[in-house]
C-alpha cells in the first residue's frame, strides 16, 4: 500500500498506471493471465473494451495517491476503517501487442535479436536467469504448465482490501472478456495475516526499501538506498546527460511505460528453516542470527549492517544505511540477500551513480498460499505450495532484472575485486545454479574478522530454498497510450 507524498510532479501521474511507482492499494490480489483469440473481429472487439470498460477502470498514481488521503481522512475517523476500493492495472507482452496491430519496429525494447522482452521469459529463463532447466529436453523442469501452454497476451491486475471484493470484480471482468479469450488463468496473492502482515512466508519483513525517484519522492529521505531518475523505471524519460532512452517518433507511444517483470516464486519454507537451524546448532548461535546474514536484515526488517549482533525492532523500516563502512563484510556478508540485489555504496572504487543506480528496480510482489501448519513443521517438508508473486518495474529489462538475477545474484563472484579477497558465492535467497552442484555462500557464519576473509567459512545448501514455477515479461503502458494507440 502506498504512503507517497510526493515534493513534486517530476513525472505525469495522470500518466502513469499506479502500481509502477507507488504501488496499488493490496491485501488480496488477482493476477489474471489471458491469451487473446487471434480472429480479427475477436481482437477489434477486445480493443473496443479497452477502451470502453477497462480504460474507465486503470488506477493510475494521482489515483492511488488521491485514495492514500482519503484512507487517512477516514482513519482519522475510524483507525479500523477498510474502504471497499478495486483498483486496476494492465500490461501486454510482445505477442500481446503485436495481437493489438503494433508493429515490429514499433515494439517496446530493442532491435536486438536477444532483447528479452521480444524473446519473453520463458526463453530468458532457459539463456539468462539460470531456471532449472531439464538436460534432455532443454525444458523448463519447475515451471507450471500454464506458464508453457502457449503465449500470455495479456496481464491485468486486480487489488482489494478482501476476497469477496476482488472475486465481484473478476466476475465482471470475466463476463466482458470471456467471449475474447482463448485461455486464460489466474494466480492469486494475499498479504499474510495479523503480526506477519508485510513480511513474506521465510518471515522476514519484505518491501521495506525501494529507490526514490528523484523530483518525485526524494524529499523522503531514502537516499542510501539509492535517488535515481525516472529514466530508470520509465520509458522516454530522459536523465541528466543521457540519450540512451531517447524515443524515435513511431516508438513514441511508448513514453511513460515501464516493463514489468512477473515470477511466481515458491518458496520452501521449512527447508529454509531446518538449514537455518542445523547450521546455528553447529555453530552455537541463534537461528535468528543466521537468517538474518542469509537475508541481510532480522525478520523484523532491521539491517544486520547496523544491528549485527542481535535485532534491533526500532530500525525495522530503516532506509538510511549502505555498506560504504562496511567493505570487508565484517557486518553484513556480501552474500547477503539485500547486498547481492542492491549493493548500494558497498563496492570500492565503484561510481554508484554509473554501475549500481541505473540497475535498481522498483518492487511490487505479494505473498501467495497458506500459513505453515502443524504437520509442515512436524516434518520439516513442505507439502502446501506458498511462495512470493513476484513483481519488478524498470525501463530496460536487461539493465534491470536481468541484470541482478543474472550478474548479482547468481553470480559467485559478485562483488568482484573485493578487498576481502573472497568469492561471496551465492545469494542463498533468490541465487540460481544452472548446474547440478550445491550452492555456496561465504562468511554467513560469524566468526568474527578472521572469518571475513576465510576462503573456507563457507556453508553449502545441497537445495534450493527457492524455485522459479512461471513467469512472464509484459509492457505497462500509458493511459495516453491505452487511449490512442492500443485501444479503438
Amino acid at each position: 500500500m502506498s504512503t507517497t507524498t510526493p515534493s513534486n510532479n517530476a513525472i505525469d501521474t495522470s500518466n502513469i498506471q499506479g502500481d509502477v511507482v507507488v504501488g496499488l492499494h493490496k491485501r488480496v490480489q488477482a493476477f489474471v493471465f489471458i491469451t487473446l483469440k487471434k480472429d480479427c473481429q475477436s481482437i477489434t472487439d477486445f480493443r473496443k473494451l479497452l477502451k470502453s470498460k477497462i480504460l474507465p477502470q486503470i488506477t493510475t498514481i494521482k489515483d492511488v495517491m488521491d485514495t492514500d488521503e482519503r484512507i487517512k481522512r477516514e482513519r482519522s475517523k475510524d483507525r479500523n476503517v477498510i474502504l471497499p476500493i478495486t483498483e486496476l492495472n494492465i500490461s501486454f507482452s510482445a505477442a500481446g501487442l503485436k495481437k493489438l496491430g503494433i508493429p515490429d519496429d514499433q515494439l517496446p525494447g530493442s532491435d536486438a535479436q536477444n532483447d528479452a522482452f521480444r524473446s519473453n521469459q520463458r526463453s530468458d529463463a532457459i539463456n539468462n536467469l539460470g531456471d532449472p532447466v531439464d538436460a534432455q529436453t532443454n525444458s523448463l523442469r519447475t515451471w507450471s504448465g500454464d506458464y508453457l501452454r502457449g503465449s500470455i497476451d495479456v496481464l491485468l491486475m486486480i487489488t482489494a482490501p478482501e476476497d469477496q471484493l476482488l472475486n465481484s470484480k473478476l466476475n465482471e471482468l470475466e463476463h466482458h472478456l470471456r467471449p475474447l479469450t482463448e485461455f486464460s488463468f489466474v494466480k492469486r496473492g494475499n498479504v499474510r495475516p495479523d503480526s506477519e502482515a508485510g513480511h513474506e512466508h521465510f518471515g522476514y519483513l519484505d518491501g521495506i526499501s525501494q529507490p526514490k525517484i528523484k523530483g518525485f519522492d526524494d524529499n523522503q529521505g531514502g537516499e542510501k538506498v539509492g535517488v535515481i531518475g525516472p529514466e530508470v523505471i520509465l520509458v522516454g524519460q530522459q536523465g541528466t546527460g543521457s540519450s540512451a532512452n531517447q524515443l524515435s517518433q513511431s516508438k513514441s507511444w511508448q513514453k511513460d511505460g515501464s516493463f514489468i517483470v512477473f515470477r511466481e516464486l515458491q518458496q520452501f519454507v521449512p527447508e529454509f528453516d531446518s538449514f537455518v537451524r542445523g547450521l546455528a546448532d553447529k555453530e552455537g548461535k541463534e537461528p535468528g542470527l543466521i537468517g538474518a546474514r542469509i537475508v541481510g536484515r532480522w525478520k523484523s526488517g532491521a539491517p544486520v549492517v547496523i544491528a549485527d549482533e542481535k535485532d534491533d525492532p526500532s530500525l525495522a523500516r530503516s532506509q538510511e544505511f549502505d555498506f560504504s563502512d562496511d567493505y570487508l563484510q565484517l557486518k553484513c556478508p556480501y552474500a547477503a540477500h539485500i547486498r547481492k540485489s542492491n549493493p548500494r555504496a558497498g563496492m570500492q572504487g565503484v561510481d554508484v551513480n554509473q554501475l549500481i543506480l541505473p540497475h535498481l528496480m522498483i518492487r511490487a510482489g505479494i505473498p501467495y498460499g497458506p500459513e505453515l501448519d502443524d504437520e509442515e513443521k512436524r516434518v520439516q517438508k513442505t507439502i502446501k505450495e506458498r511462495g512470493l508473486l513476484f513483481v519488478s518495474y524498470q525501463s530496460s529489462i536487461e539493465a534491470g532484472f536481468q541484470r541482478v538475477q543474472q550478474h548479482w545474484c547468481n553470480d559467485i563472484n559478485f562483488p568482484p575485486n573485493n578487498p576481502a579477497k573472497v568469492t561471496p558465492g551465492f545469494d542463498l535467497i533468490i541465487g540460481i545454479n544452472s548446474s547440478s552442484n550445491p550452492r555456496t555462500s561465504q562468511n554467513i557464519l560469524p566468526k568474527g574478522e578472521s572469518g571475513t576473509t576465510d576462503p573456507n567459512n563457507v556453508v553449502t545448501a545441497l537445495s534450493d530454498f527457492v524455485l522459479p514455477r512461471g513467469g512472464e515479461y509484459l509492457f505497462v503502458p500509458s493511459i495516453k497510450a491505452i487511449k490512442n494507440t492500443l485501444s479503438l
